[in-house]
């Protein structure tokens, strides 16, 4: 390990740096980014009921929904709360990294870096993810915490600042457990950088369990997470013999030789570093943990066959480039020069730059889609519209159920009075067709209602006709 703390500061300028990029990237492509499913969704309806959206009891997401609430309250212009709110993700990222920085916990900022870019290709569009978010409170909570430490902070102050930072991480998405846990021990195994007694990690671990304990037992039945931790809560002995074989296992170290080569070089540089440097205990420790996430993936996720869309199942994966950057950052970047190591890393992130530029297209479709949908909509002088549902259109636009949401506030973008939508309808659902024929029903995201619940004004959409039901062909005919 280098001996001067401040090795890694140059590393952590250029990775705030690369932070940086992802943002402006985020401005360049913010429709492709916000007007795609759960992103769309959320922020639909904080603006149609006026409040927060907390899904899951994930608490920490409060942070980005709290650029479209203050909006609403301030009275911003729709194309402000819509901006706004597509560049409330990564702006938290660089400023939780800023935050990492100024707690001088350089090293850190590095890995959480390396976490946004490594293993990021189409899930960089699937914006509104409570695991990235997470994540970036994990980074927080570390930095903050180990920098408390070295300044002797009132016990009451740390405890409270603990309890808060950790709960927020843990809170705001299960999967942070991984990289958390993981960063948790391999930092007490190093020993660096850590003012605190062997007895107060030991409490402050009893600390973590507990939120844990608190946070499985706010589950709810038949929820996302209840569904997910099924398969982990359930496992056999052949459940983890089998995951090794599972698609979504497969897919991931085929992803390593064909797109995720930096993370995979990152990792055997890592743990090569580890072994010559004699921390076998390190080693073991890196090991096992990446070993057992792959399983824990191949568990959680042994239903899920070769079309699972890559934006979601990339996100899952996301977290062992935790794993796999870390002994890379602790380890082998001390070999370097630092000026070498700047050359690298700028380098690397330069590379999976491209790889995320290139993911635009496929969402640059689904929104252009939208778009044209809207336009010939308003020449048609359509207001409600119900596309009829086929397999092609599932596959070339990735996700469907969130136009609703999607088609409505980019009509409340364009300025229309009122606002259309369209809907994708699957022409055997007898419910859905028979609530089409109502003018007063309005179908959003999982939703069926009579608008004049929502409490906005920017949503008013038409009540006084029914939706058109039509093929794409027929929308598109002249």
């Amino acid at each position: 390990m280098a001996d001067n703390p401040d090795y890694f500061k140059r590393h952590a300028q250029i990775s705030l740096a690369a932070l940086s990029v992802l943002f402006v990237t985020g401005i360049i492509f913010y429709k492709e980014r916000l007007f795609f499913a759960d992103a769309a969704f959320i922020l639909f309806n904080i603006l149609k009921y006026n409040t927060f959206y907390i899904q899951e009891h994930r608490y920490g997401s409060f942070i980005t929904q709290l650029v479209p609430y203050a909006g609403v309250k301030m009275g911003w212009p729709v194309s402000a709360i819509i901006k706004g709110y597509a560049w409330s993700f990564n702006l938290f990222y660089l400023l939780a990294g800023i935050v990492v920085y100024k707690c001088r916990q350089y090293a850190l900022v590095v890995v959480m870096a390396l976490y946004y870019y490594l293993m990021v290709s189409d899930t960089y569009y699937w914006t509104n993810n409570e695991i990235h978010q997470a994540v970036a409170w994990m980074f927080v909570f570390f930095g903050v915490i180990r920098w408390l430490a070295t300044k002797k902070t009132s016990i009451y102050i740390f405890l409270s600042v603990f309890f808060l930072l950790a709960f927020l991480a843990i809170y705001t998405h299960f999967i942070v457990l991984i990289p958390m846990l993981f960063l948790w021990v391999f930092l007490w195994i190093q020993q660096e950088g850590w003012a605190i007694s062997k007895n107060m990690k030991i409490v402050l671990t009893v600390c973590i369990g507990l939120i844990i304990a608190t946070k499985f037992l706010m589950v709810g039945s038949h929820s996302y997470d209840e569904q997910r931790l099924q398969n982990v809560t359930h496992l056999s002995l052949k459940d983890i013999f089998h995951a090794v074989v599972t698609p979504v296992v497969k897919y991931f170290f085929w992803r390593c030789f064909t797109n995720y080569w930096v993370a995979a070089l990152v990792f055997l540089a890592g743990m090569v570093s580890l072994i010559q440097t004699r921390k076998f205990t390190l080693t073991v420790w890196c090991i096992v943990s990446f070993i057992g996430y792959v399983l824990l993936m191949g568990i959680t996720y042994s239903d899920l066959n070769g079309d699972v869309q890559l934006f979601y199942i990339e996100s899952e994966w996301q977290c062992l480039s935790v794993v796999m950057a870390v002994p890379f950052v602790f380890a082998f970047l001390p070999w370097l020069k630092v000026n070498h190591g700047v050359v690298l890393l700028t380098l690397m992130f330069s590379i999976r730059l491209v790889y995320i530029s290139v993911s635009s297209e496929k969402f640059a479709t689904h929104y252009n889609f939208v778009e044209s949908v809207l336009l010939q909509m308003k020449a048609k002088n359509i207001n409600k519209l119900g596309i009829v549902s086929t397999k092609e259109q599932e596959k070339r636009y990735m996700l469907l159920w969130g136009m609703p949401d999607e088609s409505m506030l980019l009509s409340a973008l364009h300025g229309d009075e009122p606002q259309r939508t369209f809907t994708f309808v699957d022409t055997n659902d007898k419910q859905l067709l028979n609530s089409m024929n109502d003018p007063k029903l309005v179908i959003a995201s999982f939703d069926v209602v009579k608008p004049e619940g929502w409490k906005t004004t920017i949503f008013r959409p038409d009540t006084l006709h029914p939706y058109k039901l039509m093929t794409v062909g027929e929308l598109f005919e002249k």
